[in-house]
């Protein structure tokens, strides 16, 4: 029935009492009737945790957490559509020099994320599981992604703890994690995008320093997010290339892992330029580069991470929690075009009622929540098995292998069709700028492709 339809974003399955109509305007406020954001389900995400996958920690520190990222968000959730109508820009400096100019909100938003400790969940030993909860609150406030910056440089510290030398963790590591230094994934290249075995960025040994072993890099780098921009000084790219030799195998077996950052730690910059900018349908906060190294005689520095020839394996023991985030981010897309089509559908009259009374726009929007909410359970269920192998439950690990790719793609696809879904709701409204579904729809069509083309 009617009070069915409209809690159909409340989580419980409880009917929801009556309530006056809402307006439809995009920007009545941060929170509408009956306490719903219309970022997000607090009810529905809180369920998903504690009683369907009985996360190992404290309900009251998760609410916690999740109240202080709402805060966050209720702040800053209003500068998303800003940041998507005003991508980076490629601009030349006094000397010559290229490089990405953010939006100045970008920067603000990203220093107070970190003033907050949002990019300390991991060190604060909060399970996976509960930073996915919080990144799926992110993810519905800023579809354009500026928190792309800090989930990447999550992942290659990560990637550097794991690997990295002593020294060179001490160099970069404590600098990532407090936000002073922005990480990249330096994969594809020109000719090579799923296919890295195809890579031909090269790297000439060029003997021992007090970082360990250097190298001199020469190729080209494609889509690389995060790079050569002005929110920090520095970047360090984890970047993939083929050492030179005949030792080394052919094909991915061949591969291995560098860190090469901008600066070199004397403060000089490194033999790195940014080609281009790439003008993206969605994800506009984020800027993606293509990128040459070694254009000078000598060649980028670079530092081998790990050993020689296992790049590639390293690389992809990380790629589970990335493409758990990818799931998640679209479940997040598909959530809050579910929210933003609700609110509409109560407000907007057509035929002498609301739209919401009609059938077709009831099974619409139920469509939506079958699509946003399963593949929020779905990734919940598989951060939580990505907790349970790293305390060592290897069945657990051997099952999200099982399911990894399926916790990527199907809520890629599925999500993107809620969008779709969302955009007919609002019909001509949902065509321009002035509503948000549209945009979620081009933010979302990423997902998709990203972390392995589905």
């Amino acid at each position: 029935n009617e009070a069915d339809i409209a809690s159909v974003s409340a989580g419980s399955g409880a009917p929801a009492a009556a309530a006056a109509p809402a307006a439809a305007a995009p920007d009545d406020g941060w929170r509408t009737r009956q306490g719903l954001s219309r970022y997000a389900d607090r009810r529905d995400i809180e369920f998903v945790l504690h009683e369907v996958e009985r996360v190992e920690a404290e309900a009251e520190e998760v609410r916690g957490v999740l109240d202080s990222v709402e805060d966050f968000v209720e702040e800053w959730g209003p500068v998303d559509p800003a940041l998507d109508q005003s991508p980076p820009k490629l601009i030349t400096a006094e000397d010559g020099s290229t490089a990405v100019e953010v939006h100045p909100e970008t920067k603000r938003l990203l220093a107070d994320y970190h003033a907050r400790g949002f990019a300390e969940m991991e060190e604060l030993g909060l399970p996976f599981s509960v930073q996915c909860a919080a990144q799926f609150l992110f993810g519905g406030a800023f579809p354009s992604n500026p928190l792309g910056f800090t989930v990447l440089t999550r992942c290659a510290a990560d990637l550097l703890e794991a690997h990295g030398s002593e020294s060179l963790k001490g160099e970069y590591l404590s600098d990532m994690r407090a936000g002073k230094v922005v990480g990249t994934m330096a994969l594809s290249e020109p000719h090579a995008g799923s296919s890295l075995g195809n890579i031909r960025t090269t790297a000439v040994r060029a003997g021992d320093g007090p970082l360990g072993q250097e190298y001199r890099l020469k190729g080209d780098k494609m889509w690389t997010s995060a790079a050569f921009h002005d929110v920090t000084p520095n970047t360090a790219h984890m970047l993939l290339a083929r050492i030179a030799g005949p030792d080394t195998p052919p094909g991915a077996r061949g591969i291995s892992l560098f860190l090469v950052p901008h600066l070199l730690p004397d403060g000089s910059p490194n033999d790195v330029e940014v080609v281009g900018l790439n003008k993206k349908m969605g994800h506009r906060a984020l800027p993606n580069c293509a990128w040459s190294l070694g254009g000078g005689a000598g060649g980028a520095t670079g530092y081998l991470v790990g050993e020689p020839h296992q790049g590639l394996s390293a690389m992809f023991q990380m790629m589970n929690a990335m493409r758990i985030e990818v799931g998640l981010w679209a479940a997040a897309l598909g959530k809050r075009g579910l929210n933003e089509s609700l609110l509409y559908a109560e407000g907007r009259e057509q035929g002498g009622k609301r739209i919401i009374e009609h059938d077709d726009v009831k099974r619409m929007l139920l469509q939506q929540k079958a699509y946003a909410e399963g593949a929020f359970a779905l990734t919940i269920h598989a951060a939580t098995l990505h907790d349970r192998n790293a305390a060592g439950d290897a069945e657990a690990g051997a099952m999200l292998d099982s399911i990894i790719e399926v916790v990527k793609s199907w809520p890629s696809e599925w999500c993107l069709e809620a969008n779709k879904w969302a955009i007919q709701v609002l019909g001509g409204s949902g065509y321009v700028h002035d509503y948000p579904v549209e945009q979620l729809y081009r933010d979302n069509r990423l997902n998709m492709i990203h972390e392995g083309s589905t």
